[in-house]
């Protein structure tokens, strides 16, 4: 492991090895890898290092428990790690060129958080595109370059000092990274897009599994609502009867988007049928975490990220 690293960039990895694989790649080929460490919590049945970039001498290779989610993954690396900056990518995407040096530039500047662009890994699948399209794409995320107050926790990378003042909070935080966001926003810090920098993002090309995946997202991150800001019962009650609004509320916010983004609006007229069923399995997860609490889905919606096929 190099003395001089400066970024430790996080990666999850499960059964699929050649996404893991190709993640890896993408990293160490960057023009800084000297200065880069990464560590590789795996997940797979029986682990290990079994393909030749987990014998890297940057990589840092532990096999752990299938139960751990990714909140706890995450939090892990943060407490554990000794640069500065993290970065958490998923197994599932493709790092550009140039991407560790425009990171370690960004935070220097005094940015809290950075991420880039994204674009699909696999928009010949029609599903997987419009999943893309709600949760990475221009249905969702600004593309402009410049400050931001709307990026992914995943994906993206972070000055370890703020992270920790999260203290208790930060598995919670990891799980629903939209109130990472949030939490970072309201302390003052300043978050920035790379918009030069397009990470490839693979989801997933079955309707089931992506709907299945929002719908666990979405009622832990009701469910983290309700505990991080301390709900009253009137509050959930309201919210859980607001739920039948969610599907429509999100389809004009995305609306709203793709006009921003100057998008293709007949495209998005096209995909709106499938995405509002997306949204309809994230109203479905919100009422469910509101009547029943988390239950298991941390841990469903870490098998939904790591396990599940993403075809090209």
């Amino acid at each position: 492991m190099s003395s001089n690293a400066a970024l430790t960039v996080v990666l999850v990895a499960d059964e699929y090895r050649d996404r893991a694989q190709r993640m890896l790649r993408s990293v160490l080929e960057q023009d800084i890898a000297d200065q880069i460490v990464i560590f590789v919590y795996d997940r797979a049945n029986g682990a290990a290092k079994d393909f030749p970039e987990l014998n890297h001498p940057s990589v840092v290779h532990q096999a752990v428990d299938r139960k751990l989610t990714l909140g706890q993954l995450q939090k892990r690396a943060v407490v554990t790690a000794t640069t500065d900056l993290l970065a958490f990518i998923e197994e599932h995407v493709v790092v550009p060129p140039g991407w560790a040096r425009e990171t370690l530039q960004r935070h220097a500047e005094g940015y809290a958080g950075v991420t880039g662009n994204f674009v699909a890994g696999n928009p010949g699948r029609r599903f997987a595109r419009i999943l893309f399209s709600i949760t990475y794409g221009t249905y969702i995320l600004p593309q402009e370059a410049g400050p931001t107050q709307n990026m992914p926790g995943d994906n993206s990378s972070f000055i370890r000092s703020k992270l920790l003042r999260c203290g208790d909070d930060m598995e919670m935080l990891f799980n629903t990274d939209a109130l990472l966001m949030r939490r970072l926003l309201a302390d003052g810090e300043t978050l920035y897009r790379a918009a030069e920098l397009n990470l490839r993002h693979w989801n997933e090309h079955l309707f089931a599994d992506g709907w299945v995946a929002l719908f666990y997202w979405n009622q832990m991150y009701i469910c983290n609502r309700v505990v991080l800001e301390n709900w009253s019962l009137l509050h959930r009650v309201t919210r859980f009867l607001a739920t039948p609004l969610v599907p429509f509320a999100r389809s004009w916010k995305m609306y709203r988007q793709t006009k921003q983004n100057n998008a293709d609006l007949k495209q998005f007229v096209a995909d709106l049928p499938v995405a509002f069923l997306y949204h309809c399995a994230s109203a479905l997860g919100m009422a469910t975490g509101l009547l029943f609490g988390f239950q298991n889905s941390e841990l469903e919606f870490t098998n939904c990220e790591t396990g599940k096929p993403r075809a090209d």
